[in-house]
């Protein structure tokens, strides 16, 4: 990339990973452990994790529409203000909450993992398509998720135990609870029971719990009328604030390690956390 030019179309940006960087006065510059699929573990540079995909790029005659990209950029910019005032437990403006709803939706659609079930679906069903205008798909799907996870019941989950939340390549999580136990990598919208989680920072996790209402909205959503002439609805956001028992943290640490594509964040490391991951993975320790 040449230099001056910007860094775009990251699936997991250095501004979502620095709240998970460890605290180690030695270092120049921040760090973060990444544990790999692979069995690999080490503390790498967070421009080293953050993950940038420009397979995701789309291009408009041949060239890359940087308005689709500078689009990405703002929801990754957004972010960060509305994540620091959910951390010091400022009260929240629209503003906030919408940036935080954005953020959310781009990480559970613009993932790899995504990306490829979307194409696996398309070639089980026999459907021709473009890689290029599934890349443009994308973006509408988020803009469809916003509202979505705006009336779902959210939590803004504070960890105050000595088990910080881990994060991935895949941070937010959409799962469900079963009588066989949790699944994740549920993405539909009309599942009664969905549930998508994504950590914040080591002490702050976002949780969001379909109702209802919400699955009402979904089921009743009008993606025929074109946006601008759509009559503009309002409707009642609901959003907790609460503490997590450890055993919850362990579980929703549970689901990010499960839902990792190949690898998983921390702000540290020991024995124990390691054991965790190796079985998650699958591995021998």
């Amino acid at each position: 990339m040449s230099a001056g030019q910007k860094k775009r179309m990251h699936t997991v940006p250095r501004s979502y990973l620095e709240a998970f960087a460890v605290v180690d006065p030695t270092r120049r510059s921040p760090g973060i452990w990444r544990f790999d699929r692979n069995g690999a573990f080490k503390v790498v540079g967070l421009d080293q994790a953050e993950v940038v995909k420009h397979f995701y790029t789309v291009f408009r005659d041949g060239s890359p529409d940087t308005g689709i990209e500078d689009i990405l950029c703002g929801i990754e910019g957004d972010f960060c203000p509305a994540r620091d005032a959910i951390v010091e437990r400022q009260p929240l403006e629209k503003v906030h909450r919408t940036a935080l709803a954005r953020f959310i939706a781009a990480q559970l659609l613009r993932t790899p993992r995504f990306f490829q079930s979307m194409c696996a679906f398309l070639d089980f069903q026999g459907v021709r398509y473009e890689h290029n205008d599934l890349r443009g798909a994308m973006l509408q799907l988020i803009d469809y998720w916003i509202p979505r996870l705006a009336r779902m019941n959210a939590v803004y989950a504070y960890n105050d135990t000595s088990v910080p939340f881990l994060t991935s390549d895949n941070p937010a999580v959409a799962w469900k609870k079963s009588p066989d136990g949790l699944v994740w990598g549920v993405l539909d919208q009309y599942d009664p029971h969905l549930i998508i989680s994504c950590p914040l920072t080591p002490t702050l996790a976002f949780v969001a719990y379909q109702t209802p209402t919400s699955l009402q909205a979904a089921n009743t959503e009008d993606h025929e009328t074109p946006r601008h002439e759509r009559v503009a609805k309002t409707f009642t956001t609901h959003v907790d604030c609460g503490t997590l028992p450890e055993a919850e943290v362990q579980r929703l640490n549970g689901l990010c390690i499960a839902n990792a594509h190949t690898c998983v964040y921390s702000c540290y490391n020991d024995t124990a956390l390691e054991q965790h991951i190796n079985t998650a993975f699958g591995r021998h320790s």
